[in-house]
């Protein structure tokens, strides 16, 4: 027979919360993602201070890139590219390098003259240590600067 013993005291139930709040082992986690949301921040706030505007260009700058663009798209051998940097009344054949096998170095641009919705620029190339200089046209269309032909 089983031996009858005195009852086991029933455990104490759980106090719950502390009274006196929380302690700062657990607030600090919290401490170190608000100082990493505020570097954050402030980091970006940063950023587009200082950074220069792109929105911001000359249309002397606008011509000049046309051309850069135009001349790497050339030495990558892009056909796409170099379609929606030529005016579409300029054909491929008669385009600025076209003649031109292999790799073209854009060694300047100089001499941006722009009239409204059209410019002239003076482009010097090299090409196996050769250095030419041809007046390119450039149009305007749709806000973007294109290779063409008045």
């Amino acid at each position: 027979m089983a031996k009858r013993g005195a009852p086991e005291p029933e455990p104490e139930p759980d106090p719950g919360p502390d009274p006196d709040g929380p302690t700062g082992s657990s607030i600090g986690p919290f401490l170190g993602a608000l100082a990493v949301l505020v570097v954050l921040v402030l980091v970006v706030f940063g950023a587009q201070l200082f950074s220069p505007a792109g929105d911001d260009l000359t249309e002397d700058e606008m011509v000049r890139r046309a051309v850069t663009d135009y001349v790497s798209a050339h030495n990558e051998n892009d056909g796409p590219i170099l379609d929606r940097l030529r005016c579409s009344d300029l054909p491929a054949e008669e385009a600025p390098l076209a003649d031109v096998e292999g790799r073209v170095e854009l060694q300047a641009t100089q001499n941006v003259s722009v009239d409204g919705d059209r410019a002239t620029v003076d482009v010097r190339t090299g090409l196996d240590g050769e250095t030419q200089t041809e007046t390119w046209q450039v149009v305007r269309v749709d806000d973007v600067w294109r290779i063409c032909r008045f």
